[in-house]
């Protein structure tokens, strides 16, 4: 007669015991990519005869190959994911960033995704196509603003809808809105009917891992309508950038520019000060405190990485 052995083991062993055979699993993942590339490289024309021995498609084994053959992704393996599609996620990805910032540009920003845990271990395949898919929307937004620009010859204005109509997406926001334009808000009968005049919302980044700002810049008499703007386009209002003054005491401040800062997802914490109220200030202060891709709303600029918009 059987009789059951008691489990003994909490639940901490097991997790531990699981663990364990995870990374056996992934380092096995990684063998069998190495195994392969190896095979590709020294077996030239083979990869049929190869693919059919192995019982695989090749398309099986060129994602196999994709993966062996990435030295990223082979450097970096104890920070990957232990998943064959996750792994195969990461050559694309690797690729499309070689191809837009170049092989040494781009292996810097890919393994930065690692080095701040934008992707772990525990990241799973549809984590990674989110990212792929912000890329392929910055590629679509270079095209977008180079047709417009060459259409336009640099003289017309971008309107806010073909931004909504394309359906891109910004982690960094800049908006010098015109004192008519914070009137007509300030006018407005509710907080929502901002977003539903001009509509930021739809145009915030969609990955909420991803740390966003929106920055504003106003005179100082508008700073209350401009909190209700942050929230309608679902910003957090965090802080307020004001000039140093040259005089000590109380001054008044209301028709002095200064800059409100909102933000969602991970927040940064940073004692980084804006230079001045100038365009190119704001937009180095959003570079080294923000995230791509960047839009500056209100004014014509010729950044590069940045896209504009004028109404």
């Amino acid at each position: 007669m059987n009789t059951q052995i008691p489990n003994i083991m909490s639940i901490d062993d097991h997790v531990i015991k699981i663990n364990l055979a995870k990374n056996k699993v992934k380092n096995s993942i990684f063998e069998m990519a190495e195994a392969i590339t190896n095979a590709l490289n020294q077996l030239e024309n083979s990869q049929v005869e190869l693919a059919q021995k192995l019982g695989m498609s090749r398309g099986t084994l060129s994602k196999w190959h994709a993966i062996g053959s990435n030295n990223n992704i082979m450097e970096i393996r104890e920070l990957a994911p232990p998943s064959f599609d996750s792994l195969y996620q990461l050559s694309v990805l690797d690729n499309h960033y070689h191809k837009y910032y170049g092989k040494e540009n781009g292996g810097r920003k890919f393994v930065k995704l690692f080095k701040n845990k934008i992707i772990t271990p525990l990241s799973q395949r549809n984590d990674i196509y989110k990212i792929i898919k912000l890329h392929k929307k910055k590629l679509n937004l270079k095209n977008i603003e180079i047709k417009v620009l060459d259409h336009a010859k640099f003289n017309s204005e971008i309107k806010l809808a073909i931004l909504i109509k394309s359906k891109l997406h910004f982690n960094t926001i800049i908006i010098s809105p015109s004192d008519n334009q914070i009137n007509k808000w300030k006018n407005l009968s509710s907080i929502e009917d901002i977003n539903f005049d001009y509509p930021i919302r739809s145009l915030k980044g969609i990955n909420k891992n991803i740390f966003q700002q929106c920055l504003m810049k106003v005179k100082a008499k508008y700073i209350d309508i401009s909190v209700n703007c942050l929230n309608s386009w679902g910003y957090n209002y965090d802080k307020i950038m004001i000039p140093k003054q040259p005089r000590s005491g109380l001054v008044d401040l209301s028709s002095e520019f200064v800059v409100l800062s909102g933000s969602k997802g991970l927040s940064k914490n940073n004692r980084l000060i804006i230079k001045s109220n100038k365009n190119a200030d704001l937009i180095d202060y959003a570079e080294k405190t923000g995230n791509e891709p960047f839009l500056f709303i209100g004014e014509v600029i010729n950044e590069k990485n940045w896209m504009y918009c004028v109404n």
